[in-house]
């Protein structure tokens, strides 16, 4: 049922249909859409584009990239093992997962 305050004042019905019934939908369309928020109405302006979208994909990290720096990481950490056996480095170690001893 839409409002009364609505249907008085003229303004346009979203065109959304109903499967069971084939009924259109009561709502008002947003302003410049053919359909109510319920039905998918998005400004233009107001939708994000690009970097500031949630599901942008920048593809500046490729698997290759990502199989370079883990095997550059496990290197790090090698040489921090030896650095600390051989007693030449003090202080905290590096935190995270280390890599399994390859000896």
């Amino acid at each position: 049922m839409p409002l009364p305050t609505v249907t008085h004042h003229g303004a346009r019905r979203c065109h959304a249909q109903a499967k069971h019934d084939g009924q259109r939908c009561q709502n008002p369309a947003a302003h410049g859409m053919g359909v109510c928020r319920m039905h998918g109405a998005r400004r233009p302006e107001t939708v994000k584009r690009g970097p500031d979208h949630p599901g942008y994909r920048h593809g500046e990290e490729t698997l290759a990239a990502k199989a370079e720096r883990s095997t550059k990481l496990a290197e790090l950490r090698e040489l921090e093992l030896l650095l600390v056996e051989a007693g030449s480095l003090e202080g905290p170690r590096w935190r995270g997962r280390k890599p399994a001893a390859s000896r």
